[in-house]
């Protein structure tokens, strides 16, 4: 009888272990420092390659039988109150939903396993497992929760109005924050992270009331241990969808635009309460640059800091090194940081006139504060090769001058526009053979011709011309992907960035890592790839040594893919980009330009997408008969504002030479409508130039309007008369 019971304890015994052994090879202990190999919490877990419940109960069996080293950690039992966003929605079909929603909200965020509470938001890539597999997974790798899910069933709840919701929501977060504030300096749980993070889930944030338990939750992040807070950054970086990220934002520029614009918080300097939201942001800033799927950099910006932005006071800091937001760029809008980049520009040429005028008073030389560059028409590209040839790079930080010869006038912006205009236009030729265009792309946009066989200064010129139009704040014509802006700024460089050179490759390469069958013998590739030269010969490239004898497999393809994108966006123009960013660097070798985002280069160099036509009623001028009272003039702003966005582009285009407009807006143009003689059936012309629409004295509104719609379609302008 004593020998029975014996054995059934010991039956009873090992059953228990088995238990908890399979729980934590399944589950793990939940201690983000955990350091037992036998346990899915460990950075060092043993049978990562385990993934059923099967294999993990097989495994635990043979642990308490087989293993004497193992561990067993402690593993806290959880009681959580279910949440399901199937449940909210019943809800809400309900005449009691405000009752129902208050016992829900006090249930879940009443508990303290609050993260449990929402296990059954599970991943899709779980569906189709048992929920109580899913439900306790979680390590530095997988947060275990979808968080799109709980946004949305946030959002779902917040849509009921009524006392009862709000008298019961504040509490319950109210509650949480406490829980935990008292272990945000000690944690060691992943849980813990994960329910500071469902707690940023909540919209309510950016509601005025709920300020200071916004407050109390960023100080919570703040204060976790180094190892806590990678977590959440890493979760942050490879797994927390782009709406969580973006609400995230989007809350902590709330409170730091409520804190400046309610004068609770000082701006500059910042109080400690935004300064430390800033650092948040910064960190978010940083590991969204590591997103496939990143936020726009605009959601960065904050109105209240670029409202009050001080130029010459956070400059002097940034040069003295005391506290600056230009060490914080996400937060300034492309329109300050341009303003910083003609501000510094304007210091060194001063510091240049300076220095030149004590070098020609000594050498008793007549002194020019530009750099003038006088060009044959006939031989435009040869002339400036040899201009920029012999400049020093104190000379190209001069303001630049154009005089084309034999040619009198003033260059007040349109002969510098138009030498721009054609020296590109020339560059970009196909018969130069400089660049190439994907037919592939939305935009035919230009990319460096690797068959190139040239002079390659050639590039070297069009870097130190893209840089001159900058500091001369000359909007130009050309048309690179995002790809070129990112190698121009150093950044790296992934498979993503293809889709705007070579959208069909990249969709190409991505079908093979997502491909589920054997590699090699439905693609039958190898490390090796060809292309035709400009003979039309192929060219063979080993992408590895002894690339055409080693085949892509399901194993290597992931290195397949990453030396193929490397060799075409780096390695196959290589020679080519170097001097190009050389000629760019010569001009643009500020440390400022290391605080913009690729996106900002390229609206530096081509202008912004975004524009407002009203703005160019508020600075146009009108001459040579016409004013604001013509009849004419108040047809043709009725006619032009009440068109669509992409007609209102080609007028743009056609009096511009361009759709894009300045950083900050068309104010930054210059623009006049001039009588172009009486009636006629004449179409309107433009001068891209200078910016002037010469529009003849048309009888009628509908004629004007059909005569301006037929020349913006069938022309572009006409350059200078």
């Amino acid at each position: 009888m004593t020998e029975n019971l014996e054995q059934k304890a010991l039956k009873d015994n090992i059953q228990l272990w088995t238990k908890k052994y399979f729980q934590q090879l399944q589950n793990g202990c939940d201690n983000i420092s955990c350091q037992n190999k036998y346990c899915r919490s460990c950075s060092f877990f043993i049978f990562s390659d385990l993934s059923t419940p099967n294999e993990f109960a097989s495994q635990a069996f043979k642990l308490v039988y087989f293993y004497q080293d193992r561990v067993l950690c402690e593993i806290k039992e959880m009681k959580p109150s279910k949440f399901r966003i199937g449940k909210i929605r019943k809800i809400f079909e309900s005449d009691e939903r405000e009752l129902l929603l208050v016992e829900l909200i006090v249930s879940v965020l009443g508990t303290e396993d609050l993260d449990y509470s929402f296990s059954p938001i599970i991943p899709k890539k779980f569906k189709n497992s048992k929920e109580s597999y899913y439900c306790r997974h979680l390590n530095k790798n997988d947060p275990g929760i979808n968080l799109e899910e709980v946004i949305d069933a946030f959002k779902l709840i917040l849509l009921v109005k009524g006392e009862f919701i709000s008298e019961s929501i504040y509490p319950a977060i109210e509650q949480q924050i406490q829980l935990l504030e008292k272990e945000c300096h000690t944690t060691k749980s992943y849980s813990y992270i994960r329910r500071m993070s469902i707690l940023f889930c909540f919209p309510i944030f950016l509601k005025k009331n709920y300020i200071k338990l916004f407050e109390r939750l960023i100080k919570c992040y703040l204060e976790l241990p180094k190892q806590a807070k990678q977590i959440f950054i890493g979760w942050c970086t490879n797994n927390f969808p782009t709406p969580f990220l973006t609400l995230l934002v989007n809350s902590l520029n709330q409170y730091i635009s409520f804190n400046i614009f309610s004068q609770r918080h000082s701006v500059f300097p910042p109080s400690n309460s935004i300064f430390l939201s800033i650092n948040i942001l910064n960190d978010i800033f940083k590991l969204n640059l590591k997103r496939r799927k990143k936020i726009e950099i605009q959601l960065f910006y904050n109105i209240a800091i670029n409202e009050n932005f001080d130029l010459d006071d956070n400059y002097h800091n940034y040069v003295e090194e005391k506290f600056s937001y230009i060490d914080y760029p996400f937060l300034l809008n492309s329109g300050n940081k341009s303003s910083l980049l003609s501000f510094e520009s304007r210091r060194i040429q001063e510091k240049s006139i300076q220095l030149n005028y004590i070098n020609s008073f000594l050498d008793r030389q007549e002194f020019d504060p530009y750099y003038k560059m006088i060009i044959r028409r006939k031989n435009v590209v040869g002339d400036t090769i040899n201009h920029l040839d012999r400049a020093t790079k104190s000379e190209l930080h001069k303001g630049l001058k154009i005089v084309f010869e034999g040619e009198d006038g003033v260059d007040e912006g349109g002969v510098k526009k138009e030498f721009f205009q054609i020296i590109i236009d020339q560059l970009f030729d196909p018969k130069y053979g400089m660049f190439v265009q994907n037919a592939d792309t939305k935009e035919t946009n230009f990319w460096f011709n690797k068959s190139y066989i040239g002079e390659m200064n050639s590039y070297k010129l069009i870097g130190t011309l893209l840089g001159l139009a900058i500091y001369n704040s000359v909007i130009l014509g050309v048309r690179f992907p995002m790809t070129i802006y990112k190698k121009l700024l150093n950044q790296p460089l992934f498979l993503e960035d293809l889709i705007d050179y070579k959208p069909k490759l990249r969709k190409g390469l991505q079908q093979l890592l997502d491909f589920e069958g054997n590699v090699e013998e439905t693609f039958v590739l190898t490390f090796q790839i060809v292309y035709k030269n400009v003979f039309g010969e192929n060219v063979f490239v080993n992408l590895k040594k002894n690339g055409d004898k080693i085949p892509v497999t399901n194993e290597n393809r992931e290195e397949y893919v990453n030396l193929l994108v490397d060799w075409e966006l780096n390695k196959s123009i290589e020679q080519q980009f170097k001097k190009f960013q050389l000629g760019f660097q010569l001009v643009c070798d500020s440390p400022l330009f290391s605080l913009i985002q690729p996106e900002e280069l390229e609206a530096l160099i081509c202008g912004d997408r975004e524009f407002d036509l009203v703005d160019l009623k508020t600075i146009v001028k009108y001459r040579d008969g016409f004013d604001r009272n013509s009849i004419q003039i108040k047809w043709i702003w009725e006619i032009m504002l009440n068109w669509d966005k992409e007609r209102q582009r080609k007028f743009l285009s056609f009096c511009f030479g361009t759709d894009r407009v300045p950083i900050g807006g068309l104010i930054h143009l210059r623009f006049s409508i001039a009588r172009g003689g009486p009636d006629s059936e004449i179409l309107p012309k433009a001068s891209t130039c200078y910016g002037i629409l010469i529009l003849p004295e048309y009888s009628s509104k509908e004629k004007l309007k059909s005569k301006l719609e037929l020349a913006i379609e069938n022309s572009e302008g006409f350059g200078l008369y």
